[in-house]
């Protein structure tokens, strides 16, 4: 009896070890994040966060300016534009300014044909990170699987720099991680080192497995090694 308790206590913990060290993991980062790092929009409006929606913002004393270059291009259509009779959107190339130069590579995004919204909502936002100022846009369109998607943020301080992240190597990025989920241009949340917080949640996950998997394969253990004990004594 004990044996057989013993070995479906083990089994129990050994098959819940990998999705407990997932989840264990993915907050453990995002708590040294939020201890961090400040993160806030910069477009407020009746005091609560929009998306930008101005093609020209100053951000600590930096002036920030978004040009539009026309490509000719039309986005596509979506099943509800296509219901609704909405226009297709325009798409476009964005030059980024920072006092006046251009601080990165024209890349090409899809403008919002909605009213709701920002005209760059998902595809681009200014946040500010402590004492500095970030923009992050999208780069791959909306059709792109989860694992092609790439962005880039381009940090303002005393010098400008670019850094590149993509959704299969974002675990060498932490912050952008947090920085693309919090931009909202990552279409759909995604984990630092794994996406398995991000998954709906029901009564089997992560309820029955792996918690309550793990609680009672840790208290057939103890009650094996209580019987173990009696049975010595």
């Amino acid at each position: 009896m004990r044996k057989i308790l013993m070995l479906i206590g083990l089994l129990l913990i050994v098959g819940s070890a990998w999705p407990m060290f997932q989840m264990a993991r993915e907050e453990v980062i995002n708590s040294k994040i939020t201890k961090q790092y400040k993160i806030d929009f910069v477009n407020y409006e009746q005091g609560f966060p929009r998306p930008i929606d101005t093609q020209e913002i100053e951000v600590n004393g930096r002036s920030i300016k978004i040009v539009e270059e026309l490509t000719g291009k039309k986005a596509p259509l979506t099943h509800w534009d296509l219901e609704e009779g909405v226009p297709a959107g325009d798409i476009v190339k964005l030059h980024l300014l920072v006092d006046g130069n251009e601080v990165t590579n024209a890349d090409e995004i899809w403008l919002s044909n909605r009213d709701k919204g920002g005209r760059y909502y998902s595809w681009l936002e200014v946040l500010k990170v402590n004492d500095k100022t970030a923009i992050v846009q999208r780069l791959t369109d909306d059709d792109a699987p989860m694992d092609d998607r790439r962005w880039k943020i381009i940090w303002i301080d005393d010098k400008i720099t670019e850094e590149r992240v993509s959704y299969l190597t974002r675990a060498e990025n932490p912050l952008g991680v947090r920085l693309i989920n919090a931009s909202g241009t990552s279409q759909m949340a995604m984990g630092y080192q794994s996406d398995i917080l991000q998954m709906y949640p029901t009564l089997f996950f992560p309820i029955l497995y792996p918690y309550v998997t793990t609680l009672l394969g840790i208290l057939l253990c103890i009650i094996a090694f209580f019987i173990r004990k009696k049975a010595v004594e």
